[in-house]
């Protein structure tokens, strides 16, 4: 019998093997400031207890959210509360939910690289074997490139300098910040009384910068077109620390963001053919909390620091 759990930081989900998912329960917290092991331990019980019954499980894999920040003694101390419900000699793994998402998308641990996109970014390449790389993922802060942020924040700087007067600004995307916030010269506190994280308020954004450019603003076109080229480069920079050149490479892309459509697809192909032509945009196989269940049942790939760990 085996468990996995897809935990994000909006909700966590588990599941048996060859079964039906069960409920999605509160999110798993970031390990930073004052967030412990044991918290971030509660949610992944809820959600393991919600499929398991007292019989537990062989093994549990879990792709979190958050897992670069887990040191050692951390994830020891979560595995080990993860036995409190699957079971004294279950075998835990735990990764990054970019690991389960790469697995569950090609449809185990096999060569591709898979481009997350939602209000951050992360890639992640694999060889099949021991060759791993992660490109950006680094927050909104120092990195994530094309990401529902970076096109949310590049929206409402264009809104600004349109109030500005200034150049690059967009009377499209001004108009549409304040009908969600108000006007423009109280938008940054405007943002930042939102309960939801700034970033993702910021993200959030990304939507009226794809209903302007669908409308023909060329700024909001501006935008997308850079997010595109922005992930065709953070890919073809994990192929070429993965794979030799002139390798075919199956590239799977996941998140929220691919929603814009051609907006966002159209360069992002284009940069990807430019750059790393044997690359294929091919559909994922399957989900994050598939590549959970596939990871807990799998010896490989091996513990990787920084994505994955078994214990």
């Amino acid at each position: 019998m085996i468990a996995g759990i897809d935990a994000g930081q909006t909700g966590v989900r588990a599941a048996l093997e060859d079964a039906a998912p069960g409920p999605v329960v509160a999110g798993v917290p970031r390990m930073e400031g004052d967030v412990t092991p044991d918290r971030v331990a509660d949610a992944l019980l809820v959600a393991l207890a919600s499929v398991v019954g007292q019989d537990g499980v062989d093994a549990v894999g879990v792709g979190m959210s958050g897992f670069e920040l887990a040191s050692a003694p951390d994830l020891v101390h979560i595995a080990a509360r993860l036995r409190e419900v699957a079971g004294p000699g279950a075998r835990v793994a735990l990764a990054s939910d970019g690991v389960t998402s790469l697995i569950g998308a090609l449809g185990g641990a096999r060569p591709g690289v898979v481009v997350a996109a939602g209000t951050g970014v992360v890639v992640l390449a694999h060889d099949g074997a021991a060759g791993w790389a992660r490109v950006d993922g680094w927050g909104a802060l120092l990195g994530d490139d094309g990401s529902g942020f970076a096109v949310g924040r590049a929206g409402l700087r264009a809104a600004m300098r349109a109030f500005d007067g200034r150049e690059g600004g967009s009377a499209a995307l001004r108009t549409a910040a304040e009908g969600r916030w108000g006007p423009v010269q109280t938008l940054p506190a405007a943002v930042l009384r939102q309960e939801e994280p700034p970033s993702r308020a910021v993200a959030s954004f990304a939507p009226d910068v794809a209903a302007a450019a669908r409308d023909g603003d060329p700024v909001a076109i501006a935008i997308w077109a850079r997010a595109g080229d922005g992930l065709a480069r953070s890919v073809a920079a994990a192929c070429e620390r993965t794979f030799a050149e002139g390798s075919e490479v199956d590239v799977v892309r996941l998140g929220n963001l691919w929603g814009a459509g051609d907006l966002l697809d159209a360069p992002f192909r284009a940069g990807l053919a430019a750059r790393w032509p044997d690359a294929r945009v091919v559909a994922a196989a399957g989900t994050s909390l598939d590549g959970a269940i596939e990871l807990a049942g799998s010896d490989a790939p091996g513990p990787v620091r920084g994505l994955l760990w078994r214990g």
